[in-house]
């Protein structure tokens, strides 16, 4: 073992030591930035899954009001052809009550012929008269209720005319409403069909996101894996300097322990010669004594 190689482990051994400190604080900060890239990419992924179900629940409810939209239209269609029929039923009506006006020459309602009657009738009843004024007024009574009879068929046509302009305002009102809900449900439906292709576009997005956080992620997997295997290399090539050095150490221990026992038993043999002798031992000689007495 010489000095120079000692030096030469010692020098590699704090190389590596800086070399494996520098690939350590690379490996932790690849480490970081790998794992943040996966998080991204797995909080890309149920951004997509959260939206892909969105998508499936609002098409759900499209197409359900879809259905709606198309089960109410010919209900609406429906309602409003009917309206036009009664309404040629209602003009046939005025023309048909306008024609027996006119042939009946009646032009005061039922109910104004009806109080001109009772106005006639308490005229007779209160008022004092002669009897030809009396007999003028009972035959224009007479008159009048005949007229009344003709115009109670009048009457009868006006009811009709009634009855059917309340079941056109009637149905008017039922298809304005279901009109008005086709287009409401109309509306919706293509509200959500908007926002359906909203969402598509922003999933394709997305997944290019995606896409490009795993690219980084893999990019700096491979790049961790590297400087792991490099760092796993620099310890194998530390720990062997290491173990060099502690062997030079080791034997360096020895060396100077058999050195230093083979010292020691030469100035045993001194010390032995010098008790034969009848000499005066130093107090180094007494030392040396006590060592190897306990020893």
């Amino acid at each position: 073992m010489t000095s120079q190689s000692h030096k030469g482990l010692v020098e590699e051994l704090n190389k590596q030591k800086v070399d494996i400190s520098k690939l350590r604080n690379s490996l932790n900060e690849l480490d970081k930035e790998k794992e943040s890239w996966f998080k991204k990419r797995k909080e890309y992924s149920k951004k997509i899954k959260e939206s892909i179900n969105k998508i499936k629940e609002n098409k759900a409810k499209r197409d359900s009001l879809t259905k709606e939209v198309k089960e109410l239209k010919p209900k609406r269609d429906s309602i409003n052809k009917e309206i036009t029929s009664k309404l040629n039923d209602l003009n046939k009506l005025k023309k048909e009550r306008i024609a027996l006006a006119k042939s009946l020459s009646i032009k005061e309602s039922p109910s104004r012929i009806k109080q001109n009657i009772e106005k006639l009738d308490f005229k007779i009843e209160t008022e004092p008269m002669s009897f030809d004024k009396e007999q003028a007024l009972m035959k224009r009574i007479k008159e009048l209720k005949k007229l009344y009879d003709d115009a109670s068929i009048l009457e009868e046509a006006d009811k009709k005319l009634k009855e059917v302009s309340d079941t056109i305002r009637k149905m008017g009102k039922e298809a304005n409403e279901t009109h008005k809900l086709v287009q409401e449900k109309a509306k919706q439906s293509q509200t959500l069909h908007e926002e359906i292709l909203k969402i598509s576009s922003e999933i394709d997005k997305m997944k290019v996101d995606e896409e490009d956080a795993f690219k980084k992620f893999s990019e700096l997997k491979k790049k961790f894996n590297e400087v792991n295997a490099e760092l796993k290399e620099k310890l194998k090539v530390m720990n062997e300097a290491k173990f060099q050095l502690d062997k030079m150490h080791q034997e360096k221990q020895e060396k100077r322990r058999y050195e230093q026992e083979s010292f020691l038993k030469s100035k045993e043999e001194e010390v032995n010669q010098k008790i034969k002798r009848r000499e005066k031992l130093t107090t180094e000689d007494l030392l040396v004594f006590q060592k190897f007495e306990r020893g």
